[in-house]
Protein backbone atom coordinates (compact mmCIF):
# COMPACT_ATOMS: atom_id res chain seq x y z
CA UNK A 1 0.00 0.00 0.00
CA UNK A 2 1.55 3.03 -1.02
CA UNK A 3 0.42 6.65 -0.33
CA UNK A 4 0.85 9.95 -2.47
CA UNK A 5 2.70 11.63 0.24
CA UNK A 6 5.15 14.02 -1.12
CA UNK A 7 5.75 17.51 -0.81
CA UNK A 8 4.89 20.28 -2.98
CA UNK A 9 6.36 23.56 -3.41
CA UNK A 10 4.01 26.46 -4.08
CA UNK A 11 5.40 30.07 -5.16
CA UNK A 12 3.53 33.21 -4.20
CA UNK A 13 2.59 36.09 -6.78
CA UNK A 14 5.91 37.25 -6.87
CA UNK A 15 7.32 34.24 -8.19
CA UNK A 16 9.39 33.78 -4.90
CA UNK A 17 10.47 29.91 -4.34
CA UNK A 18 11.03 28.26 -0.81
CA UNK A 19 14.63 27.07 0.04
CA UNK A 20 15.09 24.03 2.38
CA UNK A 21 16.43 24.62 5.68
CA UNK A 22 18.70 21.77 7.85
CA UNK A 23 15.44 21.92 10.00
CA UNK A 24 13.22 20.47 7.50
CA UNK A 25 12.43 17.09 6.77
CA UNK A 26 14.01 15.67 3.10
CA UNK A 27 12.49 13.26 0.48
CA UNK A 28 14.21 9.84 0.84
CA UNK A 29 15.74 7.17 -2.08
CA UNK A 30 12.48 5.20 -2.25
CA UNK A 31 9.74 7.25 -1.71
CA UNK A 32 6.91 6.26 1.52
CA UNK A 33 3.70 7.01 2.48
CA UNK A 34 5.51 8.52 4.67
CA UNK A 35 7.79 10.69 2.70
CA UNK A 36 8.44 14.44 3.46
CA UNK A 37 9.71 16.42 0.73
CA UNK A 38 10.42 19.40 2.95
CA UNK A 39 9.87 22.57 2.38
CA UNK A 40 10.48 25.70 5.09
CA UNK A 41 9.76 29.61 4.44
CA UNK A 42 13.22 30.43 4.22
CA UNK A 43 13.91 33.95 2.85
CA UNK A 44 10.65 35.30 0.99
CA UNK A 45 9.92 38.48 0.27
CA UNK A 46 6.34 38.90 1.31
CA UNK A 47 3.46 36.20 2.17
CA UNK A 48 4.27 32.60 1.23
CA UNK A 49 2.24 29.50 0.85
CA UNK A 50 3.06 26.24 0.49
CA UNK A 51 2.08 22.90 0.44
CA UNK A 52 3.99 20.25 2.38
CA UNK A 53 2.42 17.21 1.94
CA UNK A 54 -0.33 15.74 -0.93
CA UNK A 55 -1.37 12.12 -0.56
CA UNK A 56 -4.58 10.46 -2.41
CA UNK A 57 -5.93 7.59 -1.25
CA UNK A 58 -7.95 7.41 -4.43
CA UNK A 59 -8.66 8.90 -7.90
CA UNK A 60 -10.75 11.58 -6.22
CA UNK A 61 -9.94 11.80 -2.62
CA UNK A 62 -6.59 13.87 -1.55
CA UNK A 63 -5.06 15.70 1.45
CA UNK A 64 -2.57 18.20 1.47
CA UNK A 65 -1.14 19.73 4.65
CA UNK A 66 0.00 23.02 3.69
CA UNK A 67 2.16 26.24 5.17
CA UNK A 68 0.94 29.78 5.06
CA UNK A 69 3.63 31.92 6.43
CA UNK A 70 3.09 35.82 6.81
CA UNK A 71 7.28 36.92 5.87
CA UNK A 72 10.29 35.71 7.04
CA UNK A 73 9.68 37.22 10.81
CA UNK A 74 6.61 35.78 11.54
CA UNK A 75 5.94 32.01 12.46
CA UNK A 76 4.08 29.90 10.03
CA UNK A 77 0.66 28.14 9.88
CA UNK A 78 -0.13 24.91 8.79
CA UNK A 79 -3.41 23.79 7.06
CA UNK A 80 -5.02 21.29 5.34
CA UNK A 81 -6.14 21.52 1.60
CA UNK A 82 -9.10 18.89 0.48
CA UNK A 83 -9.79 17.58 -2.58
CA UNK A 84 -12.67 15.59 -3.85
CA UNK A 85 -12.33 15.56 -7.57
CA UNK A 86 -8.59 14.05 -8.28
CA UNK A 87 -6.98 17.29 -7.27
CA UNK A 88 -8.49 19.03 -10.01
CA UNK A 89 -9.80 21.53 -7.28
CA UNK A 90 -9.09 21.84 -3.05
CA UNK A 91 -11.22 23.15 -0.09
CA UNK A 92 -8.82 24.61 2.53
CA UNK A 93 -9.42 23.62 6.46
CA UNK A 94 -7.97 24.60 9.92
CA UNK A 95 -6.05 21.88 11.91
CA UNK A 96 -5.07 22.47 15.37
CA UNK A 97 -1.48 22.28 15.16
CA UNK A 98 0.63 25.13 16.86
CA UNK A 99 2.50 27.62 14.22
CA UNK A 100 6.07 27.46 13.58
CA UNK A 101 8.76 29.68 14.36
CA UNK A 102 10.74 31.63 11.55
CA UNK A 103 13.28 29.04 10.41
CA UNK A 104 12.06 26.45 12.39
CA UNK A 105 11.83 23.57 10.28
CA UNK A 106 8.09 21.46 10.37
CA UNK A 107 7.27 18.88 12.44
CA UNK A 108 4.09 17.16 11.21
CA UNK A 109 3.13 14.25 9.41
CA UNK A 110 0.14 13.68 7.37
CA UNK A 111 -1.38 10.06 7.15
CA UNK A 112 -4.61 9.78 4.73
CA UNK A 113 -6.04 6.62 5.73
CA UNK A 114 -9.34 7.02 3.47
CA UNK A 115 -11.40 9.41 2.36
CA UNK A 116 -12.87 10.62 5.74
CA UNK A 117 -9.89 8.60 8.16
CA UNK A 118 -6.82 11.34 8.54
CA UNK A 119 -4.41 11.65 11.22
CA UNK A 120 -1.67 14.19 11.18
CA UNK A 121 1.30 13.39 13.64
CA UNK A 122 2.86 16.74 15.07
CA UNK A 123 5.89 16.37 18.47
CA UNK A 124 4.08 13.18 20.26
CA UNK A 125 0.15 14.29 19.25
CA UNK A 126 -1.56 12.29 17.37
CA UNK A 127 -4.56 14.30 15.97
CA UNK A 128 -7.46 12.49 14.43
CA UNK A 129 -10.16 13.26 12.15
CA UNK A 130 -12.94 11.28 11.08
CA UNK A 131 -15.10 13.84 8.62
CA UNK A 132 -11.85 14.54 6.04
CA UNK A 133 -10.47 17.71 8.33
CA UNK A 134 -13.95 19.37 9.58
CA UNK A 135 -13.50 18.45 13.18
CA UNK A 136 -9.99 17.10 14.85
CA UNK A 137 -9.56 15.04 18.42
CA UNK A 138 -6.57 14.82 19.84
CA UNK A 139 -4.71 11.37 21.16
CA UNK A 140 -1.48 9.81 22.46
CA UNK A 141 0.97 9.05 19.76
CA UNK A 142 0.89 5.46 20.80
CA UNK A 143 0.20 1.86 19.87
CA UNK A 144 -3.46 1.36 21.48
CA UNK A 145 -3.81 -2.54 20.97
CA UNK A 146 -2.79 -6.10 18.90
CA UNK A 147 -4.66 -7.33 16.26
CA UNK A 148 -4.76 -10.24 14.83
CA UNK A 149 -5.87 -9.33 11.29
CA UNK A 150 -5.43 -6.40 9.22
CA UNK A 151 -8.06 -4.38 8.89
CA UNK A 152 -9.11 -4.38 4.67
CA UNK A 153 -8.31 -0.49 4.28
CA UNK A 154 -5.86 0.00 7.32
CA UNK A 155 -2.81 2.12 6.37
CA UNK A 156 0.92 0.48 7.08
CA UNK A 157 2.77 2.32 9.88
CA UNK A 158 5.42 1.21 11.66
CA UNK A 159 6.40 1.53 15.51
CA UNK A 160 10.13 1.39 17.29
CA UNK A 161 10.54 -1.41 19.30
CA UNK A 162 13.44 -0.14 20.94
CA UNK A 163 14.46 3.37 22.48
CA UNK A 164 16.90 4.07 20.03
CA UNK A 165 14.66 2.89 17.33
CA UNK A 166 17.17 0.19 16.04
CA UNK A 167 14.07 -2.32 15.78
CA UNK A 168 10.86 -1.42 14.14
CA UNK A 169 7.36 -3.03 14.82
CA UNK A 170 4.51 -3.47 12.07
CA UNK A 171 1.24 -1.01 12.83
CA UNK A 172 -1.51 -0.20 11.37
CA UNK A 173 -3.91 2.78 11.59
CA UNK A 174 -7.38 1.77 12.07
CA UNK A 175 -9.55 3.13 9.18
CA UNK A 176 -12.56 3.39 11.78
CA UNK A 177 -10.55 4.81 14.91
CA UNK A 178 -7.47 6.82 13.54
CA UNK A 179 -5.98 4.84 16.04
CA UNK A 180 -2.25 2.50 15.34
CA UNK A 181 -2.86 -0.61 15.89
CA UNK A 182 0.19 -3.34 16.55
CA UNK A 183 0.28 -6.05 14.34
CA UNK A 184 1.12 -9.71 15.74
CA UNK A 185 3.21 -12.49 14.71
CA UNK A 186 4.79 -10.70 11.60
CA UNK A 187 7.78 -13.29 11.06
CA UNK A 188 10.20 -10.38 10.99
CA UNK A 189 13.06 -9.37 13.36
CA UNK A 190 12.84 -5.73 12.05
CA UNK A 191 10.25 -4.45 9.68
CA UNK A 192 11.21 -1.39 7.42
CA UNK A 193 9.66 1.82 7.28
CA UNK A 194 6.14 1.56 5.55
CA UNK A 195 7.89 2.91 2.28
CA UNK A 196 9.12 -0.74 1.97
CA UNK A 197 5.51 -2.25 1.88
CA UNK A 198 2.62 -2.57 -0.77
CA UNK A 199 -0.16 -4.05 -1.24
CA UNK A 200 -1.04 -6.16 -4.38
CA UNK A 201 -4.29 -6.55 -6.51
CA UNK A 202 -5.25 -9.54 -5.44
CA UNK A 203 -4.77 -8.59 -1.61
CA UNK A 204 -1.37 -9.50 -0.71
CA UNK A 205 0.21 -7.93 1.62
CA UNK A 206 4.42 -7.55 1.26
CA UNK A 207 6.37 -6.15 4.37
CA UNK A 208 10.13 -5.38 4.07
CA UNK A 209 12.19 -6.27 6.92
CA UNK A 210 15.01 -8.59 8.42
CA UNK A 211 14.50 -11.65 9.08
CA UNK A 212 15.74 -13.74 11.90
CA UNK A 213 19.47 -14.51 11.16
CA UNK A 214 20.07 -11.11 9.77
CA UNK A 215 18.65 -11.87 5.94
CA UNK A 216 16.92 -9.17 3.83
CA UNK A 217 13.56 -10.42 3.54
CA UNK A 218 9.74 -9.71 2.21
CA UNK A 219 6.95 -11.20 4.81
CA UNK A 220 4.08 -11.95 2.59
CA UNK A 221 0.60 -12.15 4.36
CA UNK A 222 -2.21 -13.19 1.98
CA UNK A 223 -4.92 -13.39 4.67
CA UNK A 224 -4.46 -10.15 6.43
CA UNK A 225 -2.01 -11.21 8.79
CA UNK A 226 -3.83 -14.16 9.76
CA UNK A 227 -0.86 -16.19 8.54
CA UNK A 228 2.48 -15.05 7.05
CA UNK A 229 5.32 -16.44 4.98
CA UNK A 230 8.80 -15.06 4.00
CA UNK A 231 10.78 -14.64 0.74
CA UNK A 232 14.45 -14.33 1.92
CA UNK A 233 17.33 -12.61 -0.31
CA UNK A 234 20.91 -12.08 -0.24
CA UNK A 235 21.92 -8.94 1.52
CA UNK A 236 24.34 -6.93 -0.78
CA UNK A 237 27.51 -5.13 0.30
CA UNK A 238 27.00 -1.33 1.72
CA UNK A 239 22.97 -1.84 1.90
CA UNK A 240 21.30 1.70 2.39
CA UNK A 241 17.86 0.20 2.17
CA UNK A 242 15.90 -2.50 0.67
CA UNK A 243 14.14 -5.08 -0.76
CA UNK A 244 12.09 -2.78 -2.14
CA UNK A 245 8.71 -4.48 -3.55
CA UNK A 246 7.26 -3.58 -6.92
CA UNK A 247 4.13 -5.66 -8.05
CA UNK A 248 3.63 -5.86 -11.69
CA UNK A 249 0.98 -7.42 -13.81
CA UNK A 250 -0.34 -11.05 -13.51
CA UNK A 251 2.74 -12.46 -11.24
CA UNK A 252 5.37 -10.42 -12.33
CA UNK A 253 7.06 -8.62 -9.42
CA UNK A 254 10.59 -7.03 -8.85
CA UNK A 255 12.93 -6.67 -5.76
CA UNK A 256 14.85 -3.28 -6.26
CA UNK A 257 18.06 -2.90 -3.64
CA UNK A 258 19.43 0.98 -2.94
CA UNK A 259 23.27 0.65 -1.92
CA UNK A 260 26.16 3.27 -1.85
CA UNK A 261 27.83 3.77 -5.12
CA UNK A 262 30.13 6.51 -6.05
CA UNK A 263 28.93 9.69 -6.70
CA UNK A 264 25.00 9.11 -5.65
CA UNK A 265 23.62 9.33 -2.63
CA UNK A 266 21.13 6.33 -3.77
CA UNK A 267 22.88 3.67 -5.68
CA UNK A 268 21.05 1.73 -7.82
CA UNK A 269 22.27 -2.08 -6.40
CA UNK A 270 20.76 -5.54 -7.00
CA UNK A 271 17.39 -5.92 -9.10
CA UNK A 272 15.65 -9.62 -8.10
CA UNK A 273 12.11 -11.02 -10.68
CA UNK A 274 10.15 -12.94 -10.00
CA UNK A 275 7.37 -14.63 -12.58
CA UNK A 276 5.43 -16.89 -9.80
CA UNK A 277 4.10 -14.02 -7.82
CA UNK A 278 7.42 -13.53 -5.20
CA UNK A 279 7.89 -17.75 -4.72
CA UNK A 280 11.29 -17.88 -6.18
CA UNK A 281 13.97 -14.79 -7.76
CA UNK A 282 16.08 -14.47 -10.00
CA UNK A 283 18.94 -12.21 -10.02
CA UNK A 284 18.81 -9.19 -13.12
CA UNK A 285 21.66 -7.38 -12.19
CA UNK A 286 24.38 -7.16 -9.92
CA UNK A 287 24.48 -3.32 -8.78
CA UNK A 288 27.46 -2.23 -10.58
CA UNK A 289 25.71 -1.46 -14.27
CA UNK A 290 24.48 1.93 -15.07
CA UNK A 291 22.06 3.70 -14.08
CA UNK A 292 23.68 4.01 -11.29
CA UNK A 293 21.30 5.46 -8.86
CA UNK A 294 17.24 5.44 -8.50
CA UNK A 295 14.83 7.48 -6.71
CA UNK A 296 11.81 5.51 -7.12
CA UNK A 297 10.66 2.76 -9.44
CA UNK A 298 7.14 1.56 -10.91
CA UNK A 299 5.81 -1.32 -13.55
CA UNK A 300 3.46 0.07 -16.07
CA UNK A 301 0.72 -1.81 -17.08
CA UNK A 302 2.73 -3.20 -20.16
CA UNK A 303 4.91 -4.44 -18.00
CA UNK A 304 7.87 -2.07 -18.55
CA UNK A 305 9.90 -1.04 -15.38
CA UNK A 306 10.18 2.58 -14.82
CA UNK A 307 12.56 4.32 -12.87
CA UNK A 308 13.56 7.92 -11.63
CA UNK A 309 17.57 8.72 -11.33
CA UNK A 310 19.31 11.76 -9.84
CA UNK A 311 21.10 12.71 -12.86
CA UNK A 312 19.55 11.50 -16.04
CA UNK A 313 15.77 11.64 -15.01
CA UNK A 314 12.95 9.25 -16.04
CA UNK A 315 14.38 6.01 -17.30
CA UNK A 316 12.42 2.54 -18.94
CA UNK A 317 13.55 -0.90 -19.18
CA UNK A 318 11.39 -3.17 -21.83
CA UNK A 319 13.74 -5.93 -21.11
CA UNK A 320 12.99 -6.17 -17.39
CA UNK A 321 14.99 -4.25 -15.62
CA UNK A 322 18.56 -5.65 -17.75
CA UNK A 323 19.03 -2.44 -20.46
CA UNK A 324 17.14 1.20 -19.42
CA UNK A 325 16.85 4.16 -22.06
CA UNK A 326 15.57 7.67 -22.12
CA UNK A 327 11.81 8.11 -23.12
CA UNK A 328 11.36 11.06 -25.57
CA UNK A 329 8.62 12.72 -23.67
CA UNK A 330 7.97 12.44 -20.05
CA UNK A 331 8.55 15.09 -17.47
CA UNK A 332 11.48 14.37 -15.24
CA UNK A 333 9.99 12.54 -12.76
CA UNK A 334 12.39 10.72 -10.14
CA UNK A 335 9.82 9.24 -7.46
CA UNK A 336 6.38 7.14 -7.53
CA UNK A 337 4.06 6.44 -4.99
CA UNK A 338 0.58 4.68 -6.14
CA UNK A 339 -2.89 4.17 -4.14
CA UNK A 340 -5.75 3.49 -5.78
CA UNK A 341 -5.16 3.98 -9.46
CA UNK A 342 -3.09 7.93 -8.84
CA UNK A 343 0.72 7.51 -9.27
CA UNK A 344 1.81 10.86 -7.35
CA UNK A 345 5.66 11.58 -8.74
CA UNK A 346 8.03 14.42 -7.65
CA UNK A 347 10.80 15.69 -10.72
CA UNK A 348 14.58 17.20 -10.05
CA UNK A 349 12.77 20.26 -10.49
CA UNK A 350 10.55 20.38 -7.51
CA UNK A 351 7.04 20.00 -9.30
CA UNK A 352 4.84 17.50 -8.75
CA UNK A 353 2.89 15.36 -11.30
CA UNK A 354 -0.12 12.52 -11.25
CA UNK A 355 -0.51 9.84 -13.49
CA UNK A 356 -4.21 7.63 -14.01
CA UNK A 357 -3.13 5.77 -16.54
CA UNK A 358 0.38 3.82 -14.61
CA UNK A 359 2.56 6.53 -15.40
CA UNK A 360 2.38 6.70 -19.62
CA UNK A 361 1.11 10.00 -19.22
CA UNK A 362 1.17 13.02 -16.49
CA UNK A 363 -0.42 16.10 -15.33
CA UNK A 364 0.94 18.48 -12.86
CA UNK A 365 -0.38 18.75 -9.44
CA UNK A 366 -1.44 22.45 -8.23
CA UNK A 367 -2.71 23.52 -4.67
CA UNK A 368 -4.19 27.22 -4.97
CA UNK A 369 -3.27 29.60 -1.73
CA UNK A 370 -6.38 29.80 0.48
Amino acid sequence: MLLAAIGVATTDAAGDKPSRSDGAALAQAMPSDDVVAGVDTGEVNGPHFGALFVQFVDRDHGFALTSTCPDEKQPCSYGLAVSIDGGRTYQHRRVPLAEVPPLEGYSADLHAVTAQTVVIEDRGTWWVSLDAGRTWRSAPNSVTRTVTAIPAKARLHTHCADPNCDRRELTVIDPATGMRLKVGDVPLESVHDSSESTIAPDGTRWISGIARGGAPALAITRDGGRTWSVSRLPKPEKLLSGPKLLVGPGKQRYAVFTVQRHGVKNGFGPLYASTDAGRTWTRIRDGEEQPASITGAIIQPDGQLLIGTERDGPMISADGGRTFTTPDTMPAVSSFIERGGMITAMTSAGTYWTSRDGGATWSPISVPTP
